[in-house]
């Protein structure tokens, strides 16, 4: 890299383009130490703009940024494709990243190139093709010991606290690869990762034999696979509630049975209640059994609430953008109604492995996660694409690379 420029952040999307207007730049990101303190050392001195991205290999802020180092117990992947996760859009532009430098992505794929010579297990060998798990549990916790690896006191993750799959290459621990069938295409093994949270979702609700109607906050790819994995689980009615006209009618396209457009104002009110009146019309006044909040919005949240039937289970997804505020009769209905609201979070591959069941259940043809796709760009253009994605300059659902 030639040199490091660290800027002030603009604060609307004129001000992004008038700053970045002649850069040959990739992605911007916001420093965190910018962010807490909003005190700059700079290398070279540029106003009224943001710090230019850093991080990614084969690009022109670095010349000669290394390969990873294949270590005694690591396996080195070449990455095939990718898909971006919102998560990595907003730690980009908004939030910011654990330290610098930091290739980000962690739903990704590819093909086996190295393995550490302490690594002598006869299943991994050099060709294999593997989607790859990004979170590198300590295996000495409470939670790592009770089986619930995702839970982990002390965990690593790549794409976000270490390098990860927007890069040609990837080092990563021998139980974090899981074999792609043959059937399996590279395109949509990188849609593992999220595929197996919806899954992981459906397993924190249990038993599915008493549930008739599931509804689904927040329409976005969690979402959509959440519906694919309803559809796929026998499930009789999905509801998908959502105010994207592009959203709802995807998701028309994906198994969703009804969609219900928020923006719809019927009444009123200091609580939207447009999502739970129509929940209550189509399940003849019962409610949803099965709710999935993958919106986070302080808004929908306590719709997920009045709508529930009694003895429903609300299963969150959705990284919260607010505080949230209950009124009093909305809490009652958790107590009078008995609804039990229970947390998703991330999946696992050991001891349960959700990641293989995935794979195999793609290899059998029989879910196919391929359609909340809109995009697919080479990695060398994400350069617009992050921003665009960030300022919504398009519609799209899903968004995949080639690496």
């Amino acid at each position: 890299m030639k040199a490091i420029l660290e800027f002030n952040l603009p604060e609307d999307e004129e001000q992004f383009n008038t700053a970045s207007k002649g850069m040959d730049w990739a992605l911007v990101v916001w420093d965190m130490d910018q962010l807490l303190r909003n005190k700059l050392k700079y290398e070279e001195h540029v106003h009224d703009t943001r710090k230019v991205l850093e991080e990614f290999r084969k690009w022109k802020y670095y010349d000669n940024f290394p390969d990873p180092t294949c270590g005694e117990n690591d396996i080195v992947v070449k990455v095939k494709h990718a898909s971006i996760c919102s998560t990595d859009v907003l730690r980009s532009m908004q939030t910011g990243f654990y330290h610098y430098p930091i290739i980000p992505g962690h739903e990704f794929c590819g093909e086996i190139v190295d393995i550490g010579k302490n690594i002598i297990d006869g299943d991994i060998n050099i060709g294999d093709r593997v989607s790859v798990y990004p979170l590198l549990n300590c295996g000495k916790c409470k939670s790592c010991y009770d089986g619930n690896p995702n839970l982990c006191d002390d965990y690593n993750f790549l794409g976000s606290r270490t390098h990860g799959g927007y890069g040609e290459y990837v080092t990563a621990p021998p139980q974090n690869m899981v074999p792609i069938p043959d059937s399996v295409n590279f395109q949509k093994a990188s849609l593992t990762e999220p595929s197996a949270v919806a899954l992981h979702a459906f397993k924190r609700a249990g038993r599915l034999d008493n549930i008739d109607t599931v509804a689904i906050f927040g329409l976005g790819p969690i979402a959509y696979l959440v519906g694919l994995w309803a559809k796929y689980f026998g499930i009789k009615r999905v509801i998908g509630i959502s105010r994207s006209d592009h959203r709802l009618e995807l998701g028309k396209t994906l198994g969703i049975d009804k969609v219900i457009d928020t923006r719809v104002v019927l009444k009123e009110n200091h609580v939207n209640t447009v999502a739970s009146e129509r929940i209550y019309e189509l399940t003849n006044g019962k409610g949803a059994d099965l709710i999935f909040e993958c919106s986070g919005s302080n808004i929908m949240q306590p719709q997920t609430i009045i709508s529930a039937a009694k003895s429903a289970q609300i299963i969150i997804l959705g990284n919260p953008t607010h505080s949230l505020k209950l009124d009093r009769e909305i809490y009652s209905m958790i107590l009078r109604k008995e609804i039990t609201i229970k947390g998703s979070w991330s999946s696992t591959v050991a001891p349960n492995n959700e990641w293989a069941e995935v794979l195999e259940i793609f290899g059998k043809g029989v879910f196919d996660p391929t359609p909340i796709i809109t995009h697919t760009f080479d990695l060398d253009q994400i350069q617009t694409v992050i921003p665009d994605m960030f300022f919504k300059r398009f519609d799209y659902t899903k968004v995949t690379l080639n690496i």
